[in-house]
C-alpha cells in the first residue's frame, strides 16, 4: 500500500507567511530562513499539490485563486495541530486573545480574577501587540477584541461593548488650577490642553461638534500620546482634559482620581467586538471566555 507523504509543517508554515508578506525576502526574514529555503519550500508545496500557487514577479508574489482557497485551510491545520499538543501539557486549554494595551489595563486585567473563578480550566493569554496586522493563521491568536463597527472581512464578530464618549480631568483641574479657568461649561475647554492618543482626535472632533460647530473649529492646545492610557494618567496628573470611553474610566471615576465636568456623552456608533474564524473549532474553544465577557458588558 502506498503511503501518501504530506508537506511538512515548516513547508506549510512558509506557504501561510509568503501569502500574507507577498515577498519571498520579507518571509525569509520573518522565518529566519535563506531566501533560497523559502523558495524551495513553495516550489515543494506546488509540486504535491499539482499547480502554482504565486505568480512571481520582480519584487513580489500574488497569491493565484489555488492558494486563496489553500491557506485558510492550511491555518485551520496548523491551528488545531498547535492546540492539540498544548492542552495536555497545560491541564486545560489556553486562549490567546489580542487587546489593545489600555483596554487590558483598564478593563481586562481588573476582571481576571473573576474570570478565572468563572472558568478554571482555561489560561488566558493576553496579548497587547496592537500594531502588528491580526493573523489567526499558524494558531497565533485564538481570538481579539477589536474596536470598529462590527464588519471584518472573513471574521465573526460579537459586540461587547457600545462606545461612550466624555470629557474627564482631575477634580482640581475641574475646580480651576494653576491660573486656569474651572470647567464650568464646554467652552472653558478652549483655554485648556485637550490630551489624546494619536488615533484620538477623531472623538474630541465628534465631541465638539456635538455641542457647537464653533467649538469643533476652534484651535485647542493639545498633547498627543502612543496609547489612550497615557492620556488618562496625564488627565490624573491635571496636565489637561482627555476624552474618554466610559467603559474604561469605572475604576477611575469611582475612585475619584478622574471626574466629568459636562453631562454630555456621545454614542459614537463604533464598539468593542469579539472576533475570530468563522469555524467551530473556535467558538467552542472560546465558548467559555465569550460568556464571560458578555455577562461583564451587559451588567
Amino acid at each position: 500500500m502506498k503511503i501518501e507523504r504530506y508537506p511538512p509543517f515548516n513547508v506549510l508554515q512558509t506557504l501561510l507567511v509568503v501569502a500574507r508578506c507577498g515577498n519571498f525576502t520579507a518571509a525569509a526574514q520573518q522565518l529566519f530562513l535563506s531566501q533560497s529555503a523559502v523558495s524551495r519550500h513553495i516550489q515543494q508545496i506546488e509540486e504535491y499539490f499539482g499547480c502554482a500557487l504565486f505568480v512571481r514577479h520582480t519584487r513580489m508574489v500574488v497569491p493565484t485563486v489555488e492558494c486563496q482557497r489553500l491557506v485558510p485551510i492550511v491555518e485551520e491545520l496548523l491551528a488545531t495541530a498547535r492546540r492539540s499538543m498544548h492542552i495536555p501539557s497545560m491541564g486545560g486549554q489556553t486562549v490567546t486573545l489580542r487587546v489593545t494595551p489600555t483596554l487590558a489595563a483598564r478593563w481586562l486585567l481588573p476582571r481576571l480574577p473573576d474570570f478565572y473563578a468563572e472558568a478554571p480550566g482555561t489560561q488566558l493569554n493576553i496579548d497587547t501587540a496592537w500594531f502588528l496586522p491580526t493573523n489567526f493563521g499558524e494558531g497565533t491568536l485564538d481570538a481579539a477584541i477589536l474596536f470598529g463597527t462590527g464588519r471584518w472581512d472573513g471574521l465573526e464578530a460579537t459586540p461587547l461593548m457600545r462606545e461612550r464618549l466624555t470629557p474627564v480631568c482631575s477634580p482640581q483641574m475641574a475646580e480651576g488650577m494653576s491660573g486656569m479657568p474651572p470647567l464650568a461649561e464646554p467652552a472653558d475647554l478652549k483655554q485648556h490642553t485637550l490630551l489624546h492618543s494619536s488615533f484620538g482626535r477623531r472623538g474630541w472632533m465628534l465631541w465638539l461638534q456635538k455641542e457647537s460647530g464653533e467649538l469643533a473649529a476652534h484651535t485647542y492646545r493639545e498633547q498627543v500620546f502612543d496609547t489612550l492610557d497615557l492620556a488618562f494618567n496625564a488627565a490624573v496628573r491635571g496636565l489637561g482634559v482627555a476624552l474618554g470611553d466610559l467603559n474604561l474610566l469605572q475604576e477611575s471615576l469611582a475612585s475619584g482620581a478622574l471626574v466629568r465636568p459636562f453631562q454630555r456623552v456621545l454614542e459614537t456608533g463604533a464598539g468593542y467586538y469579539l472576533v475570530h474564524p468563522p469555524r467551530n473549532e473556535y467558538r467552542e474553544k472560546l465558548k467559555p471566555l465569550l460568556v464571560w465577557l458578555q455577562a461583564q458588558t451587559h451588567e
